[in-house]
């Protein structure tokens, strides 16, 4: 069977086993506001609609088992997947506290998540990264050049933060009295701020976001290549490293989140574009809350080691380096195992039933 005759026969379950997912999961958080901590195995609730919810989460693995064993898009097998999986943790996972909430969105949703949009990811990360190195190039030949998208008195800031004669390297004039502390607020206000716009511009058809990142870019890569261009790189480089993979990356989601929004707009798929939308809006902003946690840690690593003048300038490399595997690591992996237990499991009730996997 073709995927797009599939997609037709079957695309009324789907919704309706949306409907009741939804119905379900609001049940299942009233139940909890009773209780604290962990509860047992929750079991189907004895209800019509509890019945119904069962017989079509088996119907839901089968598509999915179907949807891999035939090879269809990626974007159909991930969302029936994310349906398995949402089904799957309100028949039998345990219901906990908070943390386990917390800990289950960073180690399994919010990566999860970002790879089943890569494309989006990556699409971000071009207009992003592609200005940044062109501008970075150009004001490194031409200092004059980052004149052309900042106005002198922030580029006179800059010289100024970075100049290796500053006791307080990144840091200008205004604040040089300023705490560790405060300026871990200040640079989450700033920084944070930055994704929350990326973002919020994707309601503009995408393009605002976009721009947002095409001109974050060039910001960014025309101030490195000028600074190492007028003989600053030493200290710019040794005091943006350590934090420039948690920032850079969480500016590159935000803007994934941004064009997730856009992309309802213009590819709803099945559904009507305002509950494509609101679909979109839900993963998007799972996304900008991973961002925003990223930028969070950025502005920690920033107030706290980058502005440091005790810590050699190679010890601040390597931790760099290590910080990049790390973010590299944890966006490819994260996940993962669930998802394996996830299939082993699917797998295990296909073959209890006698179908085939």
């Amino acid at each position: 069977m073709k995927q797009q005759q599939f997609e037709a026969q079957h695309q009324q379950l789907w919704q309706r086993f949306d409907v009741l997912l939804a119905k379900q999961a609001n049940k299942s958080q009233n139940n909890a506001k009773a209780s604290y901590g962990f509860s047992q195995i929750q079991q189907p609730l004895r209800t019509t609609s509890g019945y119904e919810f069962v017989q079509q989460y088996r119907i839901i693995c089968q598509h999915y088992a179907l949807a891999k064993q035939r090879h269809y898009s990626p974007q159909l097998v991930q969302s029936l997947y994310d349906r398995v999986m949402a089904g799957h943790q309100l028949l039998y996972q345990r219901r906990g506290h908070i943390w386990s909430k917390i800990y289950h969105f960073y180690s399994h949703t919010f990566p999860v998540r970002l790879r089943a949009h890569a494309n989006l990811f990556w699409l971000s990360l071009a207009c992003f990264l592609a200005p940044a190195l062109l501008m970075g190039w150009a004001c490194f030949e031409h200092a004059d050049m980052l004149y052309s998208v900042m106005p002198d008195e922030q580029v006179r800031i800059m010289e100024e933060m970075y100049n290796p004669a500053n006791e307080m390297v990144g840091r200008d004039s205004s604040r040089r009295s300023d705490t560790d502390i405060a300026m871990f607020g200040h640079y989450i206000q700033n920084n944070i701020g930055i994704d929350f716009q990326i973002y919020g511009m994707g309601l503009f058809a995408g393009l605002g976001t976009l721009l947002s990142l095409v001109y974050n870019g060039l910001v960014i890569g025309g101030v490195a290549g000028h600074l190492t261009g007028v003989g600053y790189g030493e200290t710019f480089w040794a005091f943006v490293v350590g934090h420039g993979s948690f920032e850079l990356t969480a500016a590159v989601i935000s803007g994934a989140a941004g064009l997730r929004l856009a992309q309802s707009l213009f590819m709803p798929a099945n559904y009507r574009r305002l509950d494509a939308f609101k679909i979109a809006g839900k993963q998007s902003i799972e996304l900008l809350i991973g961002a925003a946690s990223m930028t969070f840690i950025a502005a920690f690593i920033e107030a706290f080691w980058s502005s440091s003048n005790v810590i050699p300038d190679m010890v601040k490399y390597i931790v760099a380096a290590l910080l990049w595997i790390l973010v590299i690591a944890y966006l490819l992996l994260a996940g993962r195992s669930q998802s394996t237990a996830g299939l082993t499991t699917l797998k295990k009730s296909r073959s209890v039933k006698g179908e085939p996997s």
